[in-house]
């Protein structure tokens, strides 16, 4: 399992903190992993998403990882096949991001939240130095991309939905530049585009940033916010 982690994974248990009790619903949830992560702590996950051929890679996951408590659904995210109050934990893991209507997704998250339940979300955000570039070569990594948000631009959209933070966290993520194309599946032409743009990038981005080069490599960071929400 430890392979398939990164750190942002360990902020999200800690906002969570999964009981034995929690059923849990990981929405919009890629292959997995944030399901994957509290599985072992918890009575069930339902993991949902609106990709088929990720929910088919995530189920591969899940059986070759032993997890038998880990249940997968091809679902609209924003009519959720389940009764009102369902899940006493909702996890959204690196996707909001991908959501054209953010705040609809959370008010339908906070539908199937219990009394009592909280919801954690975790996501990349920018700066005023970094929005820009930023965005522009994550929707080239990702044509499903809409935009990382700034943090208080994140709690403003929270705040729409009726929700309020209960606890926040934050790190500096740091990623090599190949690793983070190709987990997007990326093809080469492309990702020689991206290396390029990053290259051209101006002086206070990269330092924003963090990139560096060393011959053809090249890393960079961003931050990451993770909010537990109640409702408010």
């Amino acid at each position: 399992m430890d392979q398939l982690r990164d750190e942002s994974l360990d902020l999200l248990v800690d906002l969570a903190r999964p009981t034995s009790h929690d059923a849990v619903l990981d929405y919009a949830t890629g292959a997995g992993m944030a399901g994957f992560t509290v599985a072992p702590d918890v009575a069930t996950v339902e993991a949902v998403d609106e990709q088929p051929d990720l929910l088919e890679e995530g189920e591969r996951l899940a059986t070759e990882l032993g997890l038998v408590n880990v249940a997968f659904a091809l679902v609209d995210l924003y009519a959720l096949p389940y009764k009102d109050g369902a899940f006493s934990l909702i996890v959204c893991h690196d996707a909001l991001h991908l959501l054209p209507e953010p705040v609809a997704a959370l008010v339908e998250m906070q539908r199937v939240l219990s009394a009592g339940g909280r919801i954690v979300i975790l996501d990349a955000v920018v700066d005023e130095v970094t929005d820009r570039a930023f965005n522009e070569v994550a929707r080239l990594r990702e044509p499903a991309h809409r935009r990382h948000q700034r943090a208080d631009e994140l709690e403003a959209v929270v705040g729409r939905a009726g929700l309020a933070v209960r606890r926040r966290g934050a790190l500096r993520r740091t990623v090599d530049l190949d690793y983070w194309l190709q987990a997007a599946a990326v093809p080469p032409a492309k990702a020689e585009l991206i290396r390029g743009r990053f290259k051209a990038l101006p002086v206070d981005v990269q330092a924003g940033m963090d990139v560096a080069f060393a011959d053809r490599l090249v890393s960079f960071s961003y931050d990451v916010v993770g909010l537990r929400l109640e409702r408010a």
